[in-house]
């Protein structure tokens, strides 16, 4: 095998591992977000658990296109599909954030106080601070 054949698999073998821990992470935040959106009958944070959700999907696409990568001609085809997948998860929590901002805004319903929303808001902001600050490298670290 050549030298870059090698490094292919290595960065691949990284990336499927930082993969499956953002799925997880992303199930829970979002299980977390859409139970307690609901509780306190909050679109925003029942918006942010879904995109969660929508993550863990782009996630799972992403390591699926990793398991058909060698395929070269239908690498191409492999990427549209998934895209096309997680355009219409997007496009569908835009719906639903659509509808129910406006029955809310119709029915003059306002959300409850979340404390689990805002505690899960705070920690999601210090995991996604690193790359919003410019900083390159952020956790989990390869040991």
């Amino acid at each position: 095998m050549s030298e870059l054949t090698i490094a292919r698999q290595a960065i691949a073998h990284r990336g499927r591992r930082l993969e499956y821990f953002t799925i997880v992470w992303n199930s829970l935040e979002g299980l977390i977000a859409v139970g307690a959106g609901v509780v306190a009958g909050s679109i925003s944070l029942v918006g942010f658990g879904m995109d969660s959700f929508i993550e863990v999907t782009s996630g799972a696409t992403l390591l699926w296109r990793m398991s058909v990568d060698s395929e070269v001609e239908s690498r191409e085809r492999n990427e549209r599909l998934s895209l096309r997948i997680v355009g219409i998860c997007f496009i569908a929590l835009a719906i639903y954030i659509t509808y129910e901002a406006l029955s809310d805004l119709i029915s003059k319903t306002a959300p409850k106080h979340s404390l689990p929303g805002i505690v899960l808001a705070c920690i999601s902001l210090v995991r996604d601070a690193p790359p919003l600050t410019g900083q390159t490298k952020s956790w989990p670290r390869d040991g």
